[in-house]
């Protein structure tokens, strides 16, 4: 009787322990996972006023978020709400691009390693490096060398030259003028095939606006392109 009483039991115990549910910790380590550092920082810091990055000409906003690696190979930057990184051909992917990394490149033989000081920013150290070194931001096999502010209104965006050059590029190779058209997921037109529409959930919140845009030599002719702006979310121009 004992051991019928033992062995229901060690089923019992066998049954419950494989069909026993994961903790609830292991998700949440998961998630973590996703958002940490690559590498461990032997500096971070958020910056409280624009930073200088090197020879990039990029000037880093306040409230960045800086990473240092221990090692000296990289510094991982991520940037706060409302600004982008941006880079000549990833106009089609939707911003924001929060995240970049900083590597120092050697011309020669050896290595570079990355330096962050304060008030004097980024930079490079040589290391073993037989050449010299250049830093740069990259992402995803991108060199990325500006950065957008997307709290601005669209005017602001559309009159920044860069965002100018990649529209001007757009036009040149797109072949119907009277479609919808995106840069870093904000929409406009460079015709209009029918009656224009801005209506934002009933209200006048939205206007159209225009924009000429000269740049012969990359687009082969002036142009002028369309689109809604105002205070209010989902603004988008549609055409009927």
């Amino acid at each position: 009787m004992k051991t019928t009483v033992m062995s229901a039991l060690c089923a019992i115990v066998l049954f419950v322990a494989c069909n026993k549910k994961e903790p609830q910790a292991a998700m949440e380590d998961v998630s973590t996972a996703k958002t940490a550092l690559p590498k461990e920082c032997s500096k971070e810091i958020i910056s409280t006023k624009p930073v200088k990055v090197g020879e990039t000409g990029i000037l880093i906003p306040a409230g960045t978020k800086i990473c240092l690696a221990k090692d000296n190979s990289e510094i991982r930057v991520e940037l706060p709400k409302d600004y982008s990184f941006a880079a000549d051909g990833i106009a089609s992917r939707p911003l924001p691009i929060g995240v970049a990394t900083y590597h120092c490149i050697c011309s020669g033989g050896g290595a570079c390693q990355v330096t962050y000081i304060d008030e004097l920013g980024f930079g490079c150290m040589h290391s073993n490096c037989s050449g010299g070194c250049t830093g740069a931001f990259t992402y995803k096999g991108y060199s990325v060398n500006r950065i957008i502010n997307l709290g601005e209104d669209k005017e602001k965006f559309f009159a920044d030259p860069s965002i100018q050059i990649e529209i001007a590029n757009q036009y040149a190779n797109v072949t119907d003028k009277d479609a919808q058209q995106r840069i870093y997921g904000v929409s406009y037109f460079f015709q209009l095939p029918g009656k224009a529409s801005c209506d934002c959930e009933g209200t006048k919140a939205c206007t159209l606006k225009t924009l000429g845009i000269t740049m012969e030599k990359i687009a082969g002719a002036s142009f002028k392109i369309y689109y809604c702006d105002g205070p209010c979310n989902g603004c988008e121009l549609t055409v009927n």
